[in-house]
Parts: structure tokens; C-alpha cells; sequence
């Protein structure tokens, strides 16, 4: 298979120069946000520390401490609107973002120089694409909304500077979206997996077949969890290669190489930019590094940021962790399984049983039939704790085969959780979204809610 490199005599790079590297841009980083940052200052001083302190990477990940969200929320709130954070003058600031505010925390601001954004859209928008095999000239679809988080400027600018004819489609309904598609012979889509499920359903119901109607032969998809029967599904639909990619506000970020998503039954890797930020796993409980295939929290630090620079921020995503290698693609990056990650303030306590919600999503989404699905916790009148999942049908199922696939769903999600939901058809249609998808409401009593992963220690 032919290798694809954005940045060549970074991605060939042996394992030993890439650290060495690596360490080099860190070392920087560490200096500048020190000298920048008021809340490091504070936080190196509590830990009794400063940056002479720090002489390799072990020192780094021993005695830096942890951000979170939590820190700057509270520090914007001391200094708003972009806390002591900021390190540059505000008329340096070319673009202000936000975090999309899932978490129900409050929503952390971040600001990025000319540059920071040009690095950003260079290294890790621009390496995603080339690696899932997009070129000059390639006519694209960008469906998500033009907003104040950072994804939808990043890829419109990265795809620019890639070359390719970019359609901003966010602000049109899905049927609009695939009239364009057809009108101009679209050739990829960045979406995410549940809008690409509504967009395949879409096109279905108007009649469209977008393996035979339309000209996509690369799709590139984020932010969500799936089954790797979704993968598949797709790839067969569409008759397209599927890629994916992980990224964050924070500049954590990888992608597939050029064996895309899923071969076979085996699962693709996010290779991670370890040129752009220095990505850590942990164990959130004893806050050590995990050792291969394990599941841990991710932290990152960006190697070079200017604006509003932070170091080892607890990402409270949970991922999958294997060394460099373990894909025989050559790259000398550590990995991240594909499409596994979630979060762990997404981790549902019910009937005293840890549930995860691609559990559910993998019950839900692996037959033919079904289009979404939302849950609800709560307690019944006879204070009895309830799950409820209900189901949105693809249009022209029989009430028989609807019967059948709310009794099976209801069978695996026992057996995979031990737990009992109520599964039923959903009386009116759900929201599907284009960007994140929140599917769970917890409405029980004070006490029952999720259970939050440690804070830094």
C-alpha cells in the first residue's frame, strides 16, 4: 500500500529522533508558558517547583501537575474573558474558540495566533486528509456550522490549504446537502458517524443510491464511538474507504493512517501528532502511565502554541493505548484505538452497574433497521430506577419486524450489561445531530447520578 505523508522527514523519522525532538519542542513550551502564563505560575508555585526543576521527560510527567477544565473555567472567571492564561497581547489574537460545552462544566475559551491557526490547520488538519488519501482538486463537503468552536474553521482553512474546493453545506437541511453533492460531483465528506447515518438514510428515502449516484469515494468521520460493523456498512453504502480521526480543543489529535477505519474485523489506529503535542495515558486513579492495550485518560500538552498555552491538561477522554509499532505503516507515532473513545464523565452508574454508552450504541446501531436512539434514567412512581431506550425506525418497516428488533435489543443489552431497559419504539422522530451527540437524560434523585472520574492528584 503506498504510504502518504504530509510532513515526510517527520513522519520517517526513527522513534529515538522524533523523542528527541519532541523533548526539544516541550522543553520550549515549558519555558514559555511559565514566563506567560499566570495560572502555571501559580500552580508551579503551589507544587513548589519551576521549570529549571524539569530535566527530562520523566520529570515532566512526575512533578508538572494537571490541568482541568475545572482550572480554567476558574480562571477565566478570575480574569475574563480569556483568564491569566493568555500569553500574547489581545490585538495578537486571530481567532477566539470555545469548547462545545458537553460536559455541562462551563465551557473553557481558547484564542490562537495567525500562526497557531496555520500550525494547527498545517499539521494536524492537513496530515489527517493527506493520510486519508484527499488532494488538490478534490471537490469536499464540510457539513458541519461555521460557529465559535474550533472544527469547522480548521478544516475549511486546512482543505484550502490542501487545494481542495471546499462546500461549506453546514447551514443546509441533509436533502439540500446531497442535491449538492450530486449537482457538483462531490468526491469526500468530513461528518460525523451519527450525520452520516442520517445522511445515508437520507438519500435513500428520495431515492438516491450513494454508491451509484454519487461520486464520494473518501470519507473522513470523528468525534463518536462505534461498531465496527458501522464501518463496514458504510464502506459498502457509499462505496467509499472510511477514515477517522481523533482531535480536541487542546490540540490532542491522530488520524488512520492509509489502512483507514477498520480491515476486516480489526480496528484501525489514530496515529497520534506527536510532532504537534505531547499525548499521555494514564490510569485516572493512580494517574500512572498504562501499559499496552490498555484503557486509560488522555493528557495533552501542545508543543507549540502561543496564544493561550497550557500544560497536561486531563482531556477525561477514555482511550485505548498501544505503543508505537503496533500498525506496520512505518509512522514512529504512539496510537489510540479507532472509534472506542469516549468519555468518562459519560459512564452511567445504573442499578450499581458501570454502563458505558457505546453499549448501548453497539446493540442499537448494528441492525439494518434502526436510525437513532435516545435513553432517559429515571425513577418511576414506585421509586423504582429505571433505563429507558427508545427507538427511531428507518421508514417502511412492518410492525412485526419493528416487534422483533425491540425484543432483540432488549436481549443484548441484557447480556452485555445485566441490566434490564425498557425498550421501546419512539412515538416521534429524534434529533439527529450534525455535530455532537448528547443521547442520555438523567432524571434521577440526588445521589444516583453519574460517577465522576477523580480530580487531579
Amino acid at each position: 500500500m503506498e504510504k502518504r505523508y504530509n510532513i515526510p522527514e517527520i513522519e520517517t523519522m526513527t522513534r529515538e529522533d522524533l523523542l528527541k525532538y519532541q523533548w526539544r519542542l516541550l522543553k520550549e513550551q515549558l519555558d514559555y508558558t511559565y514566563a506567560r502564563s499566570g495560572l502555571c505560575q501559580r500552580q508551579f508555585k503551589a507544587a513548589k517547583i519551576t521549570p529549571d526543576d524539569i530535566k527530562t521527560m520523566d520529570d515532566f510527567i512526575h512533578k508538572v501537575p494537571f490541568n482541568t477544565k475545572e482550572d480554567m473555567v476558574a480562571d477565566q472567571a478570575e480574569q475574563p474573558p480569556y483568564g491569566t492564561r493568555l500569553a500574547v497581547r489581545e490585538d495578537e489574537i486571530f481567532l477566539t474558540y470555545l469548547t462545545s460545552g458537553t460536559s455541562g462544566k462551563g465551557q473553557e475559551v481558547h484564542t490562537m495566533t495567525e500562526a497557531d491557526l496555520e500550525r494547527y490547520a498545517g499539521v494536524a488538519v492537513d496530515t489527517l486528509y493527506v493520510w486519508s488519501g484527499w488532494k488538490r482538486g478534490d471537490k469536499v463537503m464540510n457539513p458541519l456550522p461555521l460557529g465559535i468552536t474550533i472544527a469547522a474553521p480548521a478544516h475549511y482553512l486546512g482543505l484550502m490549504k490542501l487545494g481542495c474546493d471546499v462546500f461549506n453545506l453546514g447551514m443546509y437541511d441533509t436533502k439540500t446537502k446531497l442535491e449538492y453533492m450530486r449537482r457538483f460531483k462531490l468526491s469526500g465528506i468530513f461528518s460525523t458517524p451519527a450525520y452520516l447515518d442520517t445522511l445515508t438514510a437520507e438519500a435513500e428515502e428520495i431515492g438516491i443510491n450513494p454508491a451509484k449516484d454519487l461520486w464520494v469515494r473518501k470519507i473522513l468521520t470523528a468525534i463518536q464511538a462505534y461498531p465496527i460493523s458501522f464501518v463496514h456498512r458504510i464502506e459498502e453504502k457509499w462505496n467509499a474507504k472510511l477514515f477517522d480521526y481523533y482531535g480536541s480543543t487542546q490540540w490532542a489529535a491522530g488520524g488512520t493512517c492509509e489502512k483507514g477505519a477498520a480491515q476486516g474485523e480489526q480496528r484501525g489506529y489514530y496515529h497520534l501528532l506527536q510532532h504537534l503535542s505531547l499525548h499521555e495515558v494514564i490510569n485516572p486513579e493512580t494517574l500512572e502511565p498504562v501499559g499496552s492495550g490498555e484503557v486509560g485518560e488522555l493528557v495533552v500538552t501542545p508543543l507549540n502554541k502561543k496564544a493561550s498555552p497550557f500544560l497536561r491538561f486531563r482531556s477525561a477522554d477514555r482511550v485505548r493505548w498501544f505503543p508505537y509499532g503496533t500498525c506496520d505503516c512505518g509512522r514512529p507515532f504512539d496510537m489510540l484505538e479507532c472509534g472506542t473513545i469516549t468519555r468518562y464523565d459519560d459512564m452511567m452508574k445504573i442499578k450499581g452497574v458501570n454502563v458505558w454508552p457505546e453499549m448501548i450504541d453497539e446493540a442499537v446501531f448494528t441492525k439494518e433497521g434502526t436510525s437513532e436512539y435516545q435513553g432517559r434514567l429515571y425513577m418511576s412512581e414506585d421509586r423504582r430506577e429505571t433505563a429507558e431506550v427508545r427507538i427511531e425506525f428507518k421508514k417502511g418497516l412492518s410492525e412485526e419486524t419493528k416487534k422483533a428488533l425491540l425484543k432483540t435489543i432488549s436481549n443484548e443489552l441484557r447480556d452485555v450489561t445485566g441490566i434490564g431497559f425498557d425498550v421501546k419504539e419512539s412515538p416521534e422522530p429524534l434529533p439527529h445531530a450534525v455535530f455532537k451527540v448528547r443521547r442520555w437524560s438523567d432524571e434521577r434523585v440526588k445521589g444516583l447520578e453519574k460517577k465522576a472520574i477523580p480530580k487531579s492528584g
